[in-house]
């Protein structure tokens, strides 16, 4: 009888510690931190433009470390495509800005390019666009 009891004794102290929550937290534990620099949006289709005008599109992004950047570069992967981006200091909490601009004329069908921005703090940052260019229908 004894036996039994001190089997029935070690088996509930062993369910009783399985059911017990766990504290997975690690002491002085930090939250994850944000990115210093937030892009709404790293790629953008244009689905189907016509021919002639250039595409455009602005790529915003946020200053979320505690230092102003600046955008000391922005390299397009080839001559087609336009960069323009904002050329002052962008302060923690503000927002700067890289427009690319596509041309269309004389390049029908589809394509996918890319724009490299590196700012002053190191961050390099691939954005892509991408779509298909169709003749102007007169």
């Amino acid at each position: 009888m004894k036996k039994v009891l001190t089997f029935i004794a070690v088996a509930l102290a062993l369910t009783t510690s399985a059911f017990a929550q766990k504290d997975t937290k690690k002491p002085n534990a930090q939250p994850t931190p944000t990115a210093p620099i937030a892009w709404e949006f790293k790629s953008h289709d244009f689905g189907t433009v016509n021919m002639g005008p250039t595409a455009d599109v602005i790529f915003k992004f946020k200053n979320n470390s505690n230092a102003p950047v600046v955008i000391t570069n922005a390299a397009p992967s080839c001559g087609c495509t336009t960069p323009t981006w904002t050329k002052t200091p962008i302060m923690p909490g503000e927002t700067g800005e890289v427009k690319a601009s596509y041309g269309t004329e004389g390049r029908p069908g589809y394509f996918q390019k890319s724009v490299k921005v590196t700012l002053d703090n190191g961050d390099i940052t691939d954005l892509t666009i991408s779509g298909t260019v169709v003749s102007a229908k007169k």
